[in-house]
Formats: structure tokens, sequence, C-alpha cells
């Protein structure tokens, strides 16, 4: 069975997808492989003796491990997907997959900061030294265009056009995009540059090593900030991208735009966004019923 991971792990990686959907991809079909072994008490699992039921038990085992729906949801997929590639290579006759149906789950409402907590988190970098500036600049550029981590990390300076106020961002798939940048998000793009600007990398956001910066260490900075201002638990630089579609979206801006922002390939996937808040409908009922303004009259 590893060989057929491998070869698929290479298949993805011509397909150019994210390094983030591969890993989790082979993450799932990787536990898999690791059931399948304890099953046949042997390391070596021929790819022929994989089957419906089998792969039943498997999705069995993780709701008895009491997984999530989504989790489950999610090795559904991922396991869809690779039989799909061995079948479709005729690595395989059948596609055990096809009698499989993915569990129903209700997808989350995005978490999302409000227009204050945002401006608070903003303004909370101490802008004295190079690692407040570069962090000031990254709260900016995320709430400014609603970047991934991913992304963010990758940016160089020759995305950024800073007379026509915008980015051009390579996301998933390596797709690549042009979202707006704001006057604020533009002044400290500047501002940080100037203070990084003899570093011979062009990775644009650096360490104070002047070192590009990770993932990990993204989400730390921008986690150490939210939880200095005791915004809420649970919160992380994502939840910035999603305030960014949240705001958008309840101040007018249309849905297909915001999907192109984001980078959405599915309409659908922007959709959750439409999550209304309780300020949202009363602004909307206080400017759409003719009544609403008029002051009771006994």
């Amino acid at each position: 069975m590893q060989e057929y991971i491998t070869l698929y792990e290479n298949y993805l990686l011509s397909k150019n997808a994210a390094q983030n959907t591969i890993n989790a991809y082979l993450s799932d079909i990787r536990s898999f492989q690791t059931f399948c072994r304890e099953i046949f008490a042997s390391q070596t699992v021929d790819i022929l003796d994989l089957n419906t039921d089998l792969i039943r038990a498997y999705l069995i085992s993780l709701f008895n491990a009491k997984k999530t729906n989504r989790t489950i949801s999610r090795n559904v997929t991922a396991l869809s997907m690779f039989f799909r590639f061995l079948k479709l290579n005729e690595y395989v006759e059948i596609n055990p997959m096809k009698k499989v149906k993915n569990p129903k789950y209700q997808r989350p409402l995005p978490k999302f900061f409000t227009e204050t907590e945002i401006t608070q988190l903003c303004e909370a970098p101490v802008i004295e030294t190079f690692e407040g500036i570069r962090d000031k600049t990254m709260i900016e550029l995320f709430y400014s265009s609603g970047l991934r981590v991913s992304e963010l990390i990758e940016l160089t300076l020759r995305n950024i056009d800073i007379y026509a106020r915008k980015v051009t961002i390579i996301g998933k798939g390596s797709k690549k995009r042009i979202v707006p940048l704001t006057a604020v998000a533009i002044k400290w793009i500047e501002k940080y540059n100037l203070i990084r600007a003899k570093q011979k990398t062009e990775v644009f956001f650096l360490s104070k090593k002047f070192e590009p910066l990770t993932r990990y260490q993204v989400y730390y900075i921008v986690k150490k900030y939210i939880k200095e201002l005791s915004l809420k638990t649970g919160y992380s630089p994502h939840t910035i991208r999603h305030s960014f579609a949240t705001h958008m979206l309840n101040n007018g801006c249309d849905l297909y735009a915001i999907k192109e922002m984001l980078g959405h390939s599915d309409l659908a996937t922007t959709e959750v966004y439409t999550h209304v808040t309780p300020e949202a409908v009363r602004e909307a009922y206080l400017q759409g019923h003719p009544r609403a303004k008029k002051k009771f009259e006994p």
C-alpha cells in the first residue's frame, strides 16, 4: 500500500495542490493504513485486499474513538480521492468507496471579531521596535485583504503594488488572485519595508533574526496579542480572515466579490459568511421597515 501512497503524493504535487491539503489527505490515508496493518497483523498491506467492509470498519473505529462527524467526513473525502486515483490509473479494478456514504455534519459558523475588537487588535503592537512594526503590518494586512497565514508568509515585496494599492496573492493550488489594499495597510507596509529593505531575501515578513517567518511563528505572534487583549479564546490569525469577510458582507459588499478576494473556488464556501449578526438584523430592520423609526404613540 505504501508505494501507492507515494504515487498519489507525487500526483498531488504534480497538480500543484496546496501543501496543507496534501498533508491533510496523506495524514488520513496513513491513518487508514495503520488501521489495516493492525487488522492484517502485517506491515505490508496489499492494495487488492482493501474493500468496502474494511473501510466501513475503519470509519466505525473513528466513530468509537469519538471523532467528530467532520473528522470522519474528511477521512471519507481523503479515501475517496485516493481510491479514485487508483481506479483511474487501473491499480484497482473496483473503487470500494463507491458504496461508502459521507456522514452529514453541520458546518460551524466562522468565528469573527467585532469591528471594535479588530481596531483593538490592530493597535496592540508597540510600534517602537522592528518586531512591533512588523506585527502591526501583518495584522493590518490580514484584515485589509483577508489573507491566509500560508499566503502571508510566502508574500514578497514584488507581490505588493503600493501605487495601485493592491497585492497579488498565490493561494491554494497556486491560484493567483489580486486583492485591494487599504490606505492604512499601505502606510504600514511602507514603514516596515524601510527597516527590512537591506535584507537580501525576497520574503517580506521576517523574524528578528531576519529569516522568513514560519506559519507557527505567525500563529504565536497573533495569538499573543489576542491573549493580551483578553478578546476571545480559540481565536487565531484565521479569525481575522473571517472578520474581513464578515465585515465586508455586513457593509454591503457583493458576495461574489468576497469570493474572489478570499480565493474560494466555490461560492458555497463563501456563503457560510452570510450568517447574520444581531446588529445587522437590527440595522436592516431600521432601514427597511417604513414604521421602524416612528415613535410609539398610545
